[in-house]
């Protein structure tokens, strides 16, 4: 995509002034206290390990970015239609929008958020409209209706973003006081609800070194947004079923909470009134709130609704699985660097997809064909294929569709490691030696018989070393090193501020990402006040801690274990300075000890090791 053409379509969004606001300073380290605050103001509510997890990490300002939606675009259709390829050539597409998402993993309000989700999430059972999934919603789908019923689907035009932050509190607050029993009671209401109004008014972030404030909606990327828009949209329909049996009868509300389905902001429903009753229902819910608006889609003989196709042949429902124009159908090749026994298994699983949403057997034998054909592309056996699918074929589709709860008393413990064929196997051992331990009593009741299990952690592919949610339209670094600014740190005098920093020896260091004292897992260069000379170290704690662990050096020989903390004494009087230059991606002390090692042969400090000279 053309840089110059994106960073145009979402600046056009940024600059809608009812939903964000550019702001002159970044806000992270006032979240943070804000955070604090209410975690002191509501000592009961959490525990020690839970307040550490919402507060002790290392916080990163979110990125902001644009998903293209590719199947909205008419001009992309148009071109998918006329080159038939799998890849198109189209610059520029006029018409595209783009989904805002807030890329913030170590945000500061991202640990809260996924508190508080964790906390809200059961209460979307009690939202009559909430489905989990398309399996879910294939069980409330009748198999007959009315002769002349109606095939609709209704579209919140951009909710998470345009939610008021007063009515999402006000329904959070409805949905909390309705069936507060099943939440824990040591959490209370009030700090539920703060601890929601921290999260949606602290949602900043950056995008092309600017730094933004949303000020309308919640953020799509931060955990609690799905369940908050699932609450907010119970809440709203809540009122709607009144509405209904107002302006229609108490029959049609009843029939209404029972097969009006809705997934986050895709709505469902099988019209049995008239043409004119519909248009009316369409203005009905549109006057619910003024924030929220629906579009609505309808059909007397098929509709989309979500990767199903629902079909009306007289009064007979049928389901077939549903395909946007822009899917390639491209799965993963066989022969890509994957384990063996995910790709064994994903013609059976997309096989069984296949069975479970489409009811009709010919048209089951029609797409289990086309996967045949797709799966022939990426290089899959024929006999895996067809094992696969005969496999599926074999399942009733009531046991297909069956939603089975998983059982709680199980416990299974993963064993995680990074994909790599080169390594060994590790799980076989483990489970191999797996009755030694199981020879300790103590142990026997912690770890149960086959409890062990096996999970793969994808590694880097191509997309993510070359993309990343930040972007830098001027592709020049506009980072730089500051203190934390907190009036109890202590190290922040020792913090050389600036965007570079200029060794002895002529060489330039420029810092990789925005650091300060409270920085972790790091490679930083110290300065001696009196000789200029550098030293180049590692650490994975906090800078600040590093810090004060060399003037505790400084100040007792019977603790130095390096030249330098002898040099800093003698030459530099104790005075230094600390520039950390190079966040690293990874907390592993091997990776930080082989870039430290880099680094001090890139820059050849003096006061490193040997090399270092004793006034």
């Amino acid at each position: 995509m053309d840089k110059t053409y994106y960073k145009e379509k979402i600046e056009e969004q940024l600059k809608d002034e009812y939903y964000y606001r550019e702001v002159n300073k970044n806000l992270d380290r006032k979240t943070m206290r804000e955070i604090k605050r209410l975690i002191s103001k509501y000592p009961l509510c959490t525990t020690e390990k839970e307040k550490d997890y919402i507060v002790k990490f290392e916080e990163k300002t979110s990125n902001f970015y644009g998903l293209p939606k590719i199947h909205k675009s008419m001009e992309i259709q148009e071109a998918i239609s006329e080159q038939n390829s799998s890849y198109i050539k189209l610059h520029s597409p006029k018409d595209l929008k783009f989904r805002p998402i807030v890329a913030g993993p170590q945000c500061p309000t991202h640990r809260l958020s996924n508190f508080i989700d964790i906390i809200l999430k059961p209460l979307c059972q009690y939202v009559p409209s909430f489905i989990r999934d398309d399996l879910d919603f294939l069980t409330h789908i009748p198999t007959s209706v009315n002769f002349n019923a109606t095939l609709v689907s209704f579209d919140v035009t951009s909710l998470y973003t345009n939610i008021p932050h007063q009515l999402g509190l006000e329904a959070a607050q409805f949905w909390l006081k309705k069936h507060g029993n099943i939440i824990q009671c040591r959490f209370s209401v009030d700090f539920i609800l703060e601890a929601l109004k921290v999260i949606l008014q602290n949602n900043s972030f950056n995008f092309d070194g600017k730094t933004y404030l949303q000020i309308s909606g919640t953020a799509m990327g931060t955990k609690v947004a799905p369940t908050y828009a699932t609450l907010v949209m119970g809440f709203l329909e809540n009122k709607l079923y009144q509405l209904v049996e107002t302006t229609f009868d108490i029959n049609f509300a009843e029939y209404m909470k029972q097969q009006w389905k809705r997934f986050l902001d895709d709505c469902f429903i099988i019209w049995t009134k008239g043409k004119d009753e519909l248009d009316i229902f369409h203005n009905l819910i549109n006057s619910i709130h003024p924030s929220i608006k629906f579009t609505m889609e309808s059909n007397d003989i098929k509709l989309p609704f979500l990767d199903i196709l629902i079909t009306k042949t007289g009064k007979n429902i049928t389901t077939d699985i549903y395909y946007k124009s822009t899917d390639t159908h491209q799965y993963l090749n066989f022969h890509s660097c994957h384990p063996s026994y995910t790709k064994r298994n994903i013609p059976y699983c997309l096989a069984r997809r296949v069975c479970t949403i489409v009811n009709d057997e010919t048209k089951r034998d029609i797409r289990l064909n086309e996967l045949k054909i797709f799966l022939k592309k990426q290089k899959y056996p024929n006999a895996l294929v067809n094992k696969g699918i005969e496999k599926a074929r074999a399942i009733p589709l009531l046991d297909l569709r069956d939603t089975k709860s998983k059982s709680k008393s199980e416990v299974l413990i993963p064993f995680v490691n990074t994909q790599n064929p080169c390594n060994p196997d590790f799980y076989n051992v483990i489970k191999t030696n797996l009755p030694i331990l199981r020879d300790c009593e103590l142990l026997k009741s912690i770890i149960p018989e086959n409890a062990i299990i096996q999970s793969k952690r994808q590694p880097k592919n191509l997309k993510r070393m070359l993309t990343t949610a930040k972007f830098n339209g001027n592709n020049t670094s506009t980072y730089r090193v500051d203190t934390c600014q907190d009036t109890r740190c202590g190290m922040c005098d020792n913090i050389e501020i600036g965007s570079k920093k200029l060794l002895k020896n002529g060489k330039t260091i420029t810092p990789n990402q925005n650091l300060n004292c409270k920085s972790r897992n790091l490679i930083y260069c110290i300065t001696c006040n009196t000789c200029n000379e550098c030293y180049i170290g590692q650490t994975g704690n906090s800078l600040c801690e590093r810090i004060r662990i060399h003037r505790q050096h400084i100040r007792d020989p019977s603790t130095r274990m390096i030249p330098l903390s002898e040099h800093l004494d003698n030459c530099g009087c104790g005075i230094f300075k600390v520039f950390p230059f190079y966040k690293m991606k990874d907390p592993v002390l091997t990776k930080r000890l082989s870039k430290e090692t880099l680094f001090i042969q890139i820059f050849k400090p003096k006061l490193n090791g040997n090399n270092c000279i004793i006034e």
